[in-house]
């Protein structure tokens, strides 16, 4: 029933869906343009689907901690590592665009929530080695492989954060003086997700930039969505289903727009 009602929330999103030709703000028509749709073959993302490659062969079995939602695929705790490569580490075509919504905002100061095997952070942390980034994983085990997939890469970068998000959270976004990104991947969960965006607000500024993953997941997440649409402080969102982006720039207009992706 849950994948019908998400196929269904895809063919809404794809009849609604723009392309840059439909955009009237200069803003946002230039983010689709120049970081959405663009293409790029940069050598890191090259080392980091091989990267992807070689976790998606790994036959090691591994005990899942999950203090979120859990998954839609797979129930078990104990799952093989090509098997969570597979079904939770994001697609090639949303961790490049990760890379290129760093690359073209140059953030410094990074927050993901969600480690799982590491794959995302390395697009978040190899698109600007001087940008700091703090990624926090729930599960000691999938920790332990990111942290060895960090340093089989050469980033230094990255500072990973390992326990419940309800002990890490806020003591890690206290030590820092300022966000300017913040993707949300972990804990699916509507009121988490609300408070979790809250709590990020208190440490942005006019230029900070909200990742959230999977705004359609299910309908929990969608009024989570709605909800931070409809945010005080929320000026310009962006759907692109798997993905949404949220801006908190005063200067720019209340607008939300579905572009395809």
């Amino acid at each position: 029933m849950k994948a019908i009602q998400f196929i269904f929330r895809y063919i809404n999103y794809f009849f609604k869906a723009k392309n840059h030709h439909s955009v009237q703000s200069p803003f946002v028509f230039q983010l689709v343009t120049k970081v959405i749709n663009k293409k790029l073959k940069e050598k890191d993302c090259i080392e980091i689907e091989k990267l992807r490659k070689e976790l998606c062969k790994s036959e090691i079995d591994i005990n899942i901690t999950d203090f979120g939602a859990g998954s839609n695929i797979n129930k078990s705790n104990k799952r093989k590592v090509k098997d969570v490569a597979k079904n939770s580490a994001k697609s090639s075509k949303f961790g490049q665009l990760l890379y290129r919504i760093i690359d073209f905002y140059n953030p410094k100061n990074i927050l993901e929530l969600g480690t799982s095997l590491g794959v995302s952070s390395c697009y978040l942390a190899k698109s600007n080695g001087n940008s700091n980034v703090f990624t926090l994983e729930g599960c000691p085990e999938t920790a332990k492989i990111a942290k060895e997939n960090f340093e089989k890469l050469g980033i230094k970068n990255i500072n990973l954060i390992v326990g419940n998000f309800k002990d890490t959270f806020d003591e890690t976004l206290n030590k820092m003086d300022s966000l300017d990104l913040a993707f949300i991947d972990g804990n699916h969960q509507e009121k988490a997700t609300i408070e979790y965006f809250n709590n990020c607000l208190e440490k942005s500024n006019n230029n900070t930039i909200f990742v959230f993953d999977d705004i359609h997941w299910s309908e929990g997440m969608e009024n989570a969505w709605k909800h931070i649409q409809n945010h005080p402080k929320t000026s310009t969102t962006i759907d692109l289903f798997f993905v949404g982006i949220v801006f908190i720039k005063s200067e720019l207009t209340k607008e939300h727009f579905t572009i395809r992706f």
